[in-house]
């Protein structure tokens, strides 16, 4: 029996319900969404999208804001989060897709992670994880996720780098139908720190883990230099070190057209590749395409677990 998908509606102070129900106006399917009822209702009436008649909708209590970060708005993102986890947890879904959340809200209003990577792995006690961005063309997995670029250096590890470069090795290998992939590893300083004049991290750090993923018959390359690596290779995967220096180039190349998805969960999760653009709340010009693309890879995905 095929399972619905779970939406939650992410900041109702956003555009989450917005690109929502833009999309599930392009996509058939069984859907739960998630979120606050009286937002939902506004968003539908004022921008004049229809609610779908074949979605379950669990509503969630509280008085939103627009185009505000607030407690109160990140309350209710939680408690739709926590909803989905009961809903995974109980095998009600199998897959949920996340509407775009302010992590201040949500840290204000007691969230204690991160980001909703962190979340949905902690759900499972997962401790093998990644955050990957995926569009037709790009693949990208991150060694550190949301933390101060002045950490990243005492952060990464050898260990760290093997272990998300094989999730996301394996990764490819099940879900993406890539047999053998080709991976980039990305340096952390310039010019790959100029054989240790501009740091030591490659030579003490990234260069051992890719000789010991070498020695594990993976086609691991690296590491490069970030500026010169993104203007002329492409290749199955890319490891970025820390989080910018991934988004960035991800961003500018795969705008709208990606996903942010959790590998490594015994679940499916993604996420567009954007956040809650307070600044356009309303207007009805948010762009609903990366939200389109991660419910219908959530589809794809999940079908192969």
């Amino acid at each position: 029996m095929e399972l619905p998908i779970g939406i939650t509606l992410g900041d109702p102070g956003g555009i989450g319900i917005e690109i929502t129900l833009k999309a599930l106006q392009k996509i058939k399917g069984k859907f739960i969404i998630i979120g606050n009822l009286y937002a939902l209702k506004y968003y539908s009436q004022s921008m004049h999208l229809s609610i779908p008649e074949n979605v379950q909708i669990i509503p969630v209590n509280g008085n939103f804001l627009k185009k505000k970060v607030s407690r109160e708005n990140g309350k209710i993102a939680l408690r739709s989060l926590n909803i989905a986890k009961g809903l995974l947890l109980n095998k009600y879904i199998k897959s949920v897709v996340t509407a775009p959340v302010s992590k201040k809200a949500l840290h204000i209003a007691g969230f204690n992670f991160p980001g909703q990577t962190e979340f949905f792995a902690d759900i499972f006690h997962t401790k093998m994880y990644g955050m990957m961005m995926v569009s037709k063309k790009i693949k990208i997995i991150f060694v550190t996720g949301h933390i101060p670029l002045s950490s990243v250096s005492d952060t990464i590890t050898r260990e760290m780098i093997i272990e998300k470069t094989e999730i996301g090795i394996k990764t490819l290998m099940k879900l993406f139908n890539i047999k053998n992939p080709q991976v980039g590893i990305l340096s952390l300083n310039p010019h790959n720190g100029e054989e240790g004049d501009m740091g030591r991290e490659e030579i003490e750090i990234i260069i051992p883990a890719i000789q010991s993923l070498r020695k594990k018959k993976y086609r691991v390359n690296g590491p490069f230099a970030p500026d010169t690596y993104w203007a002329n290779k492409r290749d199955d995967l890319t490891v970025a070190i820390y989080h910018d220096e991934g988004m960035i180039p991800f961003k500018i190349l795969a705008f709208n057209k990606g996903v942010n998805f959790t590998t490594g969960l015994p679940f499916i999760r993604t996420s567009p590749d954007h956040g809650t653009a307070f600044d356009i709340v309303g207007k009805g010009i948010a762009n609903p395409k990366s939200m389109i693309a991660s419910i219908k890879l959530a589809k794809k995905l999940e079908k192969k677990l």
